[in-house]
């Protein structure tokens, strides 16, 4: 675990290194020194009001204001359940004994994914019949885990929230301890990623169903869960509605993120621009005018609204700019969804292309793209080794191996379906990866030959 920690420091350092050597500030990436910088932020809202910190700490009555001393703190239908905020709350936190200093809250965030990273090993353990010095160091060594594991941004929470779920539920333990380890568990992970947590729901439906029709194959199984999934859904029209509109804002909001775009103030409403409208903007210093007649979505800020589509044409009026991107250089289009059912089912080749084996060669972004291309080949060859070596389960391994890849699978749609930017695709799906390791894992032989390992 010593070596773990220092393992992960130094890949935390690397990131930062080739954040600050690499990338520019139009990048995804930039997400963490990001989120510590409006953490400072806040944090010096202690000292200038108490009570509007613990506000802004625990959502309640918070001060609309501060959001517009920030990128990414939003006011509106996302105050509590979102993601940046929570880590920025926590950055806020650290600011109290950390000075300001990287380091710290670098170390802090190690600390917090090798935790989690812990509680995963010791809860699917059992079930590997390989050494398990090599599976330990096999799970930690996955590239993008350990490289988005030790950044400052949301993956080591996240991590920390699935090895709490874990352990609460595969571990066998005090009923009174598993219940509070499930409920810290479902805490992080609605607070960090809750899609992450409804992907790990399909993932349980998926369990229970092979587990109560014990007398059918397992595949058979999985069969009749879509396909009831599939009727159900258009019955309940509002929910169906509710998801598939959620799901359409999110491609939205990236793909103008991943595209770049400026949105600037109105009186009641922000406006987005895409980049090849500047030219019909004229800029001065923090203030933006229409100088040519033009469309723009309104935009309500914090809010899930579907955007409006409006043509503006030249008044005098002038905006304020809130936020410039220049766009992602790892940007690929996607098929809209366009709040459309059938066109979500549609997408989902697209989807699982995108999520699992892009970036291709010849795909836009920087030569980091090579380390993503070299380790979906590696996946590819762990996969067909792992097959080739199969051993045969027990029912109970069946089920949790059941679990495991229909969560990776329902979550790789998931990011395939609103994801435009290849190098967010890599960063989000490594739970996914990790799932599927686990898995592969779970159904391998023992290994021969192995003095080697037993060195290791």
């Amino acid at each position: 675990m010593a070596l773990a920690f220092v393992l992960k420091l130094i890949v935390g350092f690397l990131l930062i290194y080739i954040h600050d050597a690499t990338y520019g500030s139009s990048e995804l990436s930039h997400d963490g020194q990001t989120f510590m910088q409006e953490g400072k932020i806040l944090n010096e809202v202690f000292y200038e009001s108490p009570k509007s910190y613990l506000q802004l700490l625990t959502g309640i009555q918070e001060p609309v204001d501060f959001a517009y001393r920030t990128e990414y703190w939003a006011p509106g239908d996302l105050t509590i359940i979102n993601d940046s905020k929570n880590v920025i709350r926590l950055h806020s936190l650290i600011h109290f004994i950390s000075f300001d200093q990287e380091a710290i809250h670098l170390a802090i965030f190690c600390l917090i994914a090798l935790i989690g990273f812990k509680l995963i090993y010791i809860s699917f353990r059992k079930y590997f019949v390989i050494d398990s010095k090599l599976s330990f160091w096999v799970l930690l060594l996955l590239p993008t885990s350990i490289f988005w594991t030790s950044s400052l941004m949301k993956e080591p929470l996240l991590l920390l929230g699935l090895g709490l779920l874990s352990y609460g539920i595969i571990k066998e333990n005090n009923w009174k301890f598993r219940i509070i380890i499930l409920l810290f568990a479902l805490f992080i992970l609605i607070g960090i990623k809750p899609y992450v947590l409804i992907c790990l729901i399909s993932g349980l439906f998926c369990y229970l169903v092979v587990h109560y029709f014990q007398t059918y194959k397992i595949w058979v199984s999985i069969f009749c869960a879509i396909l009831l999934i599939l009727i159900i859904s258009p019955v309940f029209k509002t929910p169906k509605n509710y998801i598939v509109h959620n799901l359409n804002r999110k491609q939205f909001d990236f793909v103008n993120v991943g595209k770049g775009g400026l949105h600037v103030k109105a009186d009641t409403c922000f406006y987005y621009f895409q980049p090849h409208q500047y030219e019909y903007l004229s800029f001065q210093k923090n203030k933006v005018a229409l100088i040519k007649p033009t469309s723009a979505y309104i935009m309500r800020f914090g809010s899930t609204q579907k955007p409006v589509l409006v043509h503006l044409t030249p008044n005098g009026e002038q905006w304020e700019k809130v936020y410039q991107s220049m766009g992602c250089s790892s940007y690929i289009e996607l098929t809209p969804i366009n709040d459309s059912y059938y066109q979500l089912l549609c997408n989902i080749p697209e989807a699982l292309i995108n999520s699992t084996l892009r970036p291709f060669p010849s795909d836009p972004g920087s030569n980091l793209k090579y380390l993503a291309i070299a380790e979906m080949y590696l996946m590819t060859l762990f996969i067909f080794f792992a097959l080739k070596r199969r051993r045969k389960l027990d029912f109970r391994e069946r089920k949790i191996v059941v679990f495991l890849i229909t969560f990776a699978l329902v979550l790789l749609v998931l990011i395939g379906w609103t994801t435009p930017v290849l190098g967010a695709i890599v960063r989000y799906r490594f739970p996914a990866q990790l799932a599927v390791v686990l898995a592969l894992l779970i159904i391998q032989k023992p290994l021969t030959h192995s003095k080697w390992i037993n060195t290791l």
